[in-house]
Parts: structure tokens; C-alpha cells; sequence
């Protein structure tokens, strides 16, 4: 039985993040009666259990990636761990077969081409670990995923990461590494997009709002 990590990077505390529910989407592709399947949230691993989380990897044939962009590429965090993890890899001299890696980075940006350069450091940190890195499924505005999943226009993002999510299962029943291109989810509308923006923007005047500032204030330049 394959055994299959699923990392989940995002650095929210409280609230379930974006991130981790485009990973239960691709985790539920995945048959549980042929693959062992062990989560790993790197902010709850970071303080105590990080060792017993690079065991875990050290053990998988299938490592899943999913995180938020942030500032265009990988969250804090994110870049630690992996970067603990290489010096664990390296130390403990660990051998494994050829694993599979697949990232899934969501923006909040409607174009998914900005996650690429995330994308490139997973592939650099695959071959540092002597992995094979398929692809990755690179999500536009992923939050709205979720928030708008109901709305006509979603219809066909949202089957896109269904067939996306499918991709990532179906390479992976197979035992040799087969290569693909990046798979790319956005909304393609026009007209929504104008309202995604807008609200986009409307989102930053409430949160000023209640922390007690106004809107002016935002284009406040203190250190001009």
C-alpha cells in the first residue's frame, strides 16, 4: 500500500484555511482501501512534532503540497519546514524509492500564472531530495472557490478542479513517474471579474473599518 503525505502549509491558526480544503478535495480522490493517507499541518508541527513529521515523510511515495501565495511565493513557514526537512534528509541519509511530488498553490489574484514561481521552488526542492515533481494545480482567486462555489459562473472552475484533483489520482496509481504539464484554474469571466475586484477592494475598507480606521486612511504614505 502506497503510503501518501499530504501537507497542508497555510499559516492561519483558527479558522480552516483555503489551502487545506482544496487538499481534503484531492485527498477524496484518493482510495483509502489502496493508500495509506497521513495529514500533516506544518504549523502544529513546527513547535513539537516536526520530527515525528519528517519520519512520516521520510516514508511516503506520494507527497501533496497545498498552500496559499504569499508575496508570490511560499508562505514562511512552508520554506522552513522544507528546508528542515533537506537538512533531516541529508543527515539521516534516507533512502527511498522515486517519490512523487505534487503541489496545489491558490492566490487571490483571478490569474493563476502567479503562482508559477511557487510552483519552481516545490520542483527545485523535489530534486534536492531526489523526488520526481509531476506537476502542479495552480488556482486564481481560490478563496472565491468556496465563497461563490454556488454561482453560475463557477460551474466550470470548480469542474476543473474536480478533473484536476482526478489528474493527481490517476498518476499516481501508476508506479512510474509520468510528467504533465501544470494545470491552471481561473475564472474566466469579464464582467465578474470587474464585481470580484470591487469587492476585493471593499474587503480592505470593512476590515480598516473595524479596527477603527477610515477609509482615507489607507492611503496614508508614513514613510515618504
Amino acid at each position: 500500500m502506497k503510503n501518501i503525505v499530504l501537507i497542508s502549509a497555510s499559516p492561519k491558526i483558527n479558522e480552516q484555511s483555503v489551502s487545506k480544503k482544496f487538499l481534503d478535495m484531492a485527498a477524496n480522490r484518493l482510495d483509502a482501501n489502496a493508500f495509506n493517507k497521513t495529514f500533516i499541518d506544518v504549523r502544529k508541527s513546527i513547535p513539537n512534532h516536526q520530527c515525528e513529521a519528517f519520519e512520516t515523510l521520510s516514508k511516503a511515495d506520494v507527497i501533496i503540497i497545498s498552500f496559499p501565495l504569499y508575496f508570490f511565493c511560499l508562505p514562511g513557514i512552508l520554506t522552513q519546514f522544507l528546508q528542515d526537512y533537506y537538512h533531516y534528509y541529508t543527515e539521516h541519509k534516507v533512502v527511498s524509492n522515486k517519490v512523487k511530488v505534487f503541489a496545489i498553490v491558490n492566490c487571490g489574484f483571478p490569474e493563476p500564472e502567479i503562482n508559477l514561481e511557487a510552483v519552481r521552488v516545490i520542483k527545485s526542492f523535489s530534486q534536492h531530495i531526489n523526488a520526481e515533481f509531476c506537476f502542479g494545480v495552480l488556482i486564481g482567486a481560490g478563496p472565491m472557490m468556496f465563497a461563490a462555489k454556488d454561482a453560475p459562473f463557477m460551474k466550470k472552475p470548480i469542474q476543473k478542479l474536480q478533473d484536476a484533483f482526478s489528474a493527481i489520482a490517476e498518476n499516481i496509481k501508476h508506479e512510474q513517474v509520468t510528467r504533465t504539464d501544470n494545470i491552471y484554474i481561473s475564472l474566466n469571466f469579464l464582467y465578474y471579474r470587474c464585481i470580484f475586484l470591487f469587492f476585493g477592494d471593499r474587503g480592505w475598507v470593512t476590515m480598516a473599518r473595524k479596527n477603527g480606521l477610515k477609509k482615507i486612511e489607507l492611503y496614508r504614505k508614513p514613510y515618504c
